[in-house]
């Protein structure tokens, strides 16, 4: 897992993000810091779509997704490692019940 800066908002700093591009939107799952909060690492889903203002602007709703796109986004999170091998090792012991 990496620890350098994708990017940093008011908001939160962004440690690393997985994102499937489908043109005129994504969505996708970041590691994030939220700068006022204790310092803890959080999951993040997001959605950004091209607005008038700009290309891929991350909009402020839920992420709604078919499974098979879920699907699609939680492998390559877990290939690029956004997920901690401890999660990963968890959700493994989880779907093998």
């Amino acid at each position: 897992m990496s620890k350098r800066v994708v990017k940093t908002t008011d908001y939160c700093t962004i440690l690393q993000q997985s994102i499937v591009d489908k043109g005129t939107y994504a969505y996708g799952i970041e590691r994030i810091i939220v700068n006022d909060g204790d310092g803890q690492e959080e999951i993040r889903w997001v959605f950004f779509k091209d607005t008038q203002k700009r290309r891929m602007q991350t909009i402020a709703r839920p992420l709604d997704l078919p499974e098979d796109d879920l699907l699609e986004l939680i492998q390559r999170a877990i290939k690029e490692k956004l997920f901690s091998k401890s999660f990963v090792d968890s959700l493994k012991e989880i779907l093998n019940k």
